[in-house]
């Protein structure tokens, strides 16, 4: 899935965000979900050229000031095996990284395909929101073992960046959800370990990061500590999914925290 790129036309998921308000503004009422790639280094990761099309928006949304936010993204999805920066000693697991939060629902899905994961997984969720709402729509337990199916559910649903993360709850992919968005969060994560007691159990990881964590407006929760947990949380993962989240951060930001975080 996501071999090539696609548009999401419909009133469902991201899209159906402020949908009607869009649509009555004379806003193109389409988003743009590029096709994902393999690669082996962090100068292989673009940015979207805005200046192309205005078609090519990846998300858009009323903020709170009532102002439309056309929001443009990643001009690819990547795939990253084990990238290693030279102050990393150990091996990293396989990296996605993509632009609206809501596609990592598909990638567990595919790292347990791939058995990097299985069910009953512990999320690590480091992100300025919870994306906890619930969809009240969910793939069925006979369906989620075909990834074309995941991939329908994960694009042409109710899913979206606020709603991904229950679904997977509900089908036991994941056992236990562990946020961390706070410096009382990061605090808490120091304090306790179960970690390593779930990995020594034979338990597996998801390392979830949002680089909106990271965003101007969160400067105040300590930089250092933020990357001393993932590092952490890291050595024990099993695969990590990447949003860059357009709508929260400026995208050159996310791209220069990212090769901060495991490149340097």
């Amino acid at each position: 899935m996501y071999s090539e790129s696609f548009f999401i036309t419909q009133n469902i998921g991201n899209n159906a965000l402020s949908y009607d308000a869009r649509k009555k503004s004379g806003s193109i009422t389409q988003l743009y979900v590029p096709s994902l790639q393999r690669i082996n280094s962090i100068d292989e990761v673009h940015l979207l050229d805005s200046s192309r099309s205005s078609k090519y928006i990846t998300f858009e949304d009323y903020g709170f000031d009532d102002n439309l936010s056309t929001c443009y993204g990643l001009k690819n999805f990547y795939e990253l095996d084990s990238p290693l920066g030279k102050n990393i000693s150990w091996k990293i697991p396989k990296v996605y990284l993509f632009d609206n939060h809501n596609h990592a629902l598909y990638f567990w899905y595919l790292a347990k395909h791939n058995w990097d994961i299985r069910d009953w997984s512990t999320l690590y969720h480091i992100d300025e929101h919870a994306d906890y709402r619930d969809p009240w729509e969910y793939i069925s337990t006979s369906d989620v073992n075909n990834l074309e199916k995941v991939f329908q559910y994960t694009n042409f649903s109710k899913i979206n960046v606020w709603n991904y993360i229950i679904p997977a709850e509900k089908q036991w992919l994941i056992s236990e959800t562990i946020q961390i968005r706070s410096s009382a969060d990061l605090e808490n994560y120091q304090l306790n370990t179960p970690i390593l007691q779930k990995k020594s159990l034979g338990g597996r990881v998801i390392l979830n990061i949002d680089l909106d964590f990271f965003q101007p407006d969160l400067n105040f929760i300590d930089y250092d500590q933020k990357k001393k947990v993932i590092y952490d949380i890291m050595k024990y993962a099993d695969v990590v999914t990447v949003a860059t989240s357009p709508f929260f951060i400026d995208q050159k930001l996310a791209l220069e925290v990212f090769k901060d975080l495991f490149y340097k």
